[in-house]
């Protein structure tokens, strides 16, 4: 799995604008949190690619993932950081933090649940990790698109120094009444003329967007905050929208 190679995945998202989420990230706190933030947790973090902007900002970065080469590759690439960031392994579905957070946050969609029993299992998990007044923020994790649309593709190339990139990402609807789809994501790698290929094939239970605001309504540890599209606080998602990278907002109680 292309997981188990950071660099690659790494140089297959060099696209992002890190500043830019960064400051969008800073700005929500400033704007929405109920109490100062002092310490971030990221969830499902890979490689870390906000951790070095989130602790020049002044924050304190945990970051948690459940792939151990991702964890060890972040821990050596971001070490020379005061204060150091921390990292550790669990799984999203269900975990105790090592440290209370003020904010959390998931990026790119890497919210990997199942069924509704592993929703909750994870709100309930986030909300033990969250200060109360803390925000958790979530980044393309609700469905605005038609799931039942039966293929939808992204194809990107990019790429990292001497790496070049070629990425397909494909979504399924598998299971209608599960609301279960599945994405395969194809990479092909040229790192200086060594050719590598990785496919990943993961299932997902899709959250809609009216299932997201009746679950959180009803969870007694979040209120709804909000949610845009795009990076921009200028452009609230309504009624009719389909935005292409939905941002979300909670606060924990």
């Amino acid at each position: 799995m292309i997981y188990d190679y950071p660099k690659y995945y790494e140089a297959a998202f060099s696209f992002r604008d890190i500043a830019a989420e960064t400051a969008f990230i800073a700005h929500a706190i400033d704007r929405y949190s109920a109490v100062p933030v002092e310490r971030v947790l990221e969830i499902a973090c890979g490689p870390a690619p906000h951790a070095g902007e989130l602790i020049r900002r002044g924050y304190a970065y945990t970051g948690m993932d459940i792939n151990s080469t991702m964890l060890e590759y972040a821990g050596i690439a971001w070490k020379h950081l005061k204060p150091e960031p921390t990292f550790f392994k669990a799984n999203m579905v269900r975990f105790d933090s090592r440290f209370k957070a003020d904010f959390v946050f998931v990026m790119l969609g890497s919210l990997y649940l199942n069924s509704i029993e592993e929703m909750q299992s994870h709100f309930d998990s986030v909300a033990s990790a969250l200060t109360p007044g803390g925000l958790y923020f979530l980044d393309c994790c609700i469905q605005f698109s038609d799931m039942m649309v039966p293929v939808h593709s992204n194809r990107v190339v990019t790429g990292d120094r001497d790496i070049s990139i070629q990425s397909a990402f494909d979504i399924r609807l598998i299971d209608p009444a599960r609301q279960i789809y599945e994405e395969i994501w194809r990479v092909d790698v040229d790192d200086n003329g060594k050719h590598h290929t990785f496919e990943m094939v993961e299932h997902n239970k899709a959250i809609y967007p009216q299932e997201f605001l009746l679950f959180i309504n009803q969870h007694p540890a979040f209120d709804f905050v909000g949610w845009w599209e795009d990076w921009d606080f200028n452009r609230p998602i309504t009624v009719g929208c389909n935005p292409t990278r939905p941002l979300a907002l909670i606060r924990r109680v």
